[in-house]
């Protein structure tokens, strides 16, 4: 039974350190900033690098990060990229959701782009989809993105989405990047903007056994099924996350006391907070 008990406290620890992060570049600005900005319950667990450009020319257009000299060819120029890299701390292993974005090009522009990873050495196509879907947009081929229609004065589309399937629980860096190609004039420009970067950061240090009691009596009810989270502990800096890493609701809690929460939507959130000056935090599921 000791046995038994010891596995499953490690799974569970495991399981409460498995912490979702966002990273967002709006891009906003002139010239814009290339820097990302973390949230998220694991966004103490990695950082996120700058994007940058090679092969390509940066234009003067403010709030998105705009270039100029994608290759006319039907094939990407594989020395030609946007590139961003995301890093876990150590002890750290990181699994990447889904990188959505926001494209645009002028009337000569390029016409297609595909976004890749440095798991596979940028040799494949990450899984692409138009997400709310776009008539402006569709996928062609193996995972390309792809402009649908001609345009004199082009706006920005929404909806671009890459799912990767094989970036799971990495301990290394890892870069993506972004290739535009079927460019109608060299001199075309074309940019990116509101890329946010989804996935979890796992802490596989489970610490003592006394701060995984602590973790286990922080939240005493995962499942919430009568609008109320009830608390174990005297908790500081409560902070209750949502799915897309944005902070719903905030306080500080006694032990056995509840937190109305009834202005929620019903699924899945992360609390954290600070119990006995150590950081915590559980997944929850509101009914």
């Amino acid at each position: 039974m000791k046995k038994i008990f010891t596995i499953l406290g490690i799974a569970v620890a495991m399981f409460i350190n498995a912490q979702d992060f966002t990273a967002t570049y709006d891009f906003e600005g002139t010239p814009p900033p290339t820097s990302g900005v973390l949230t998220g319950t694991g966004s103490s667990n990695l950082t996120v690098g700058n994007f940058s450009a090679t092969g390509y020319t940066q234009t003067s257009t403010g709030n998105r990060f705009a270039h100029s000299g994608a290759p006319t060819a039907t094939n990407p120029d594989l020395t030609k990229y946007f590139q961003v890299t995301v890093t876990p701390n150590a002890g750290v292993s990181l699994s990447i959701s889904s990188i959505s974005f926001r494209s645009q090009r002028s009337g000569t522009g390029p016409r297609s782009y595909i976004v890749r990873s440095s798991v596979d050495s940028y040799a494949s196509n990450l899984p692409a989809s138009i997400n709310p879907t776009n008539a402006e947009l569709e996928i062609t081929g193996t995972n390309v993105f792809h402009f649908v229609n001609d345009c004199s004065t082009c706006a920005g589309q929404n909806g671009n989405t890459a799912t990767p399937s094989n970036i799971s629980n990495l301990t290394s860096p890892v870069s993506f990047r972004f290739y535009f190609f079927e460019s109608e004039a060299t001199g075309g420009t074309f940019s990116v903007d509101d890329v946010i970067i989804t996935g979890t950061a796992t802490n596989s240090s489970l610490g003592t056994s006394e701060n995984f009691t602590t973790k286990l009596g922080f939240v005493k009810n995962t499942f919430v099924k009568n609008n109320e989270i009830a608390f174990g502990a005297n908790a500081k800096d409560v902070k209750i996350y949502n799915m897309l890493g944005q902070v719903v609701k905030s306080a500080s809690v006694k032990a056995d006391s509840n937190l109305d929460v009834s202005e929620l939507a019903k699924g899945n959130y992360i609390v954290t907070g600070t119990v006995n000056n150590q950081p915590v935090s559980q997944k929850i599921l509101k009914d």
